[in-house]
């Protein structure tokens, strides 16, 4: 055997040994347990609770956050009011602009005391910036990663997320942020600038803030996943000695940071908006309802065995489905049903239930996979009676641009369900294999006639003629995509705003048996 093969073969079978050891040296009891601290008795969010619950006792106060910047506002406004706790929990915190912001942010809150735990995916987020290991060393931060490989990068970590694939292809898709056990702030959106309508990609998307008692149900889903067994800390996974700045150097160049930003349309828009203001001092205009959090087991992603279907988010969607008596609008990122999927949609639909799906188009679309594995169950939905839109590239533009010079290309995030007239359903979870079955989510069961009207209206404009493709067959069972412009209507007979070798690799990967995996 050549001396070269020979040697990269036994490069290989070292790295497979530290793939197959993964993260042996880590012992998850010797991590110190840790628990929700109780609300403050002073501070801004204390004097929010008590003016917003004092006339709705045991009900839960909500507000939809529609638009980018609403939603990065509050986010900011929970970090700056904070007294006492901040518990996040997110598939992808990205160390952009808007990233960065709220890392400076934290650090500040956390500088006055604020006892702050970061939980995030190591798929979402793969922590490897020495900047991480400078923040964790700050007494009141403390930064875990769900269900880790101990390869921070190259071609160990590519091993170890293969050939540990049975662990690591389940995921914490999450979004979950808590301040001072008062607030609680959940929906579709990750943190990065794509989600705040800072970037060429503008998620269209719903959040959620709650207050009241949901918000201890909020508290006790993140210790049950901070707590677990894969939520690992950062210690176990990043030398403290490569930090390549102490804590001070990190406030100077977060601050320096700060400054480059002040004149950015986005640093503008953050300082005219005064949404932030409004939610702290209590004078926000809430709507009031039932509110009801659910996640599912952090156990499904680590221990699926053992975890009970009937356990998992979904089996929640689907006896919300089975007792939907009027109509179920279904707003889903990446809407893969299956043939079990489609068979309960048409059962609905047959019983007289007004179905209508919104999904991305694949010119939205930012996994093509994903709109491979939904294609294929699009005639069987129309010859059903379900009725199905795709979103336009365009859709949104004028809300973004109140705030952001330029275009983006919109792509629908959200993940909202209408059923009935008194229930919706908020959270991070999508109609596919992935969500159901693979990765963990959040999400908050409402029962609000109000709040069912707000996601009802904007469901309808978000299927408008300007903003989506509704689709329809043809008597031949040929698929049509129709719009307008204007006024103006548009019909085409394929995918709108895509190339023909676009289309080709999407047919070509409908081929794939991966779709539980999708």
């Amino acid at each position: 055997m050549p001396l070269k093969l020979m040697k990269t073969l036994a490069l290989s079978l070292a790295l497979l040994c530290t793939a197959c050891h993964g993260l042996g040296h880590y012992d998850p009891q010797a991590r110190p347990l840790s628990e929700a601290l109780p609300p403050p008795n002073s501070g801004p969010l204390y004097q929010t609770r008590q003016t917003l619950m004092s006339e709705h006792e045991g009900e839960t106060g909500l507000l939809l956050l529609r638009d980018g910047l609403s939603a990065f506002v509050a986010r900011v406004a929970m970090i700056e009011a904070a007294q006492s706790s901040l518990d996040i929990q997110y598939y992808i915190f990205s160390p952009d602009v808007s990233g960065s912001l709220i890392i400076s942010k934290l650090l500040e809150a956390a500088d006055r005391g604020v006892r702050i735990r970061l939980l995030v995916d190591d798929i979402g987020t793969p922590i490897s910036d020495p900047h991480v290991s400078t923040l964790a060393q700050h007494p009141n931060i403390a930064i875990r990663i769900f269900n880790p490989v101990a390869g921070r990068a190259g071609l160990s970590r590519s091993l170890q997320l293969a050939f540990g694939f049975s662990r690591t292809n389940h995921r914490m898709h999450n979004k979950l942020m808590l301040a001072d056990h008062t607030l609680l702030l959940t929906g579709g959106r990750n943190v990065a600038d794509e989600y705040f309508s800072n970037n060429e990609v503008d998620f269209q998307d719903i959040d959620v803030v709650a207050v009241g008692e949901v918000v201890t149900q909020g508290a006790q889903s993140f210790d049950e996943y901070w707590n677990s067994p894969v939520a690992v800390p950062t210690s176990a996974l990043l030398d403290a000695d490569d930090a390549d700045m102490t804590l001070d150097e990190l406030r100077s160049a977060l601050k320096d940071f700060l400054h480059e930003q002040r004149h950015s349309e986005f640093a503008r828009a953050l300082a005219e908006s005064s949404m932030g203001q409004a939610l702290l001092t209590g004078e926000i205009e809430l709507t009031w309802g039932q509110a009801t959090l659910h996640a599912d087991p952090p156990s499904k992603a680590y221990a699926r065995d053992d975890t009970p279907q009937d356990a998992y988010l979904g089996t929640l969607l689907r006896r919300e489905m089975d007792n939907t008596r009027s109509r179920a609008w279904l707003t889903s990122a990446y809407f893969i049903p299956g043939d079990k999927g489609v068979e309960l949609l048409s059962t609905m639909e047959r019983k007289g239930v007004d179905i209508r799906v919104l999904t991305n188009s694949l010119s939205t679309t930012d996994v093509a996979i994903v709109h491979s594995g939904y294609s294929r169950y699009r005639e069987p939905l129309l010859e059903s009676g379900v009725a199905l839109w795709e979103l336009r590239s365009q859709a949104g533009q004028q809300q973004r641009m109140h705030w952001f010079h330029g275009s983006s290309r919109a792509s629908l995030h959200a993940k909202t369900f209408v059923f009935d007239e008194d229930r919706t359903f908020i959270g991070s979870v999508n109609l596919d294999g992935r969500s159901l079955l693979q990765n963990t989510e959040v999400g908050l069961l409402i029962h609000s006639n109000a709040i069912n009207q707000q996601l009802s209206q904007i469901f309808e404009e978000w299927v408008h003629g300007d903003s989506a493709w509704k689709l329809s067959l043809t008597g031949d069972g040929d698929l049509r995509w129709q719009a307008s412009n204007d006024g103006e209507p548009l019909e085409l007979d394929h995918d709108p705003e895509t190339s023909g070798w676009q289309r080709f690799k999407v047919w070509w990967l409908s081929l794939l048996p991966i779709e539980s995996q999708i």
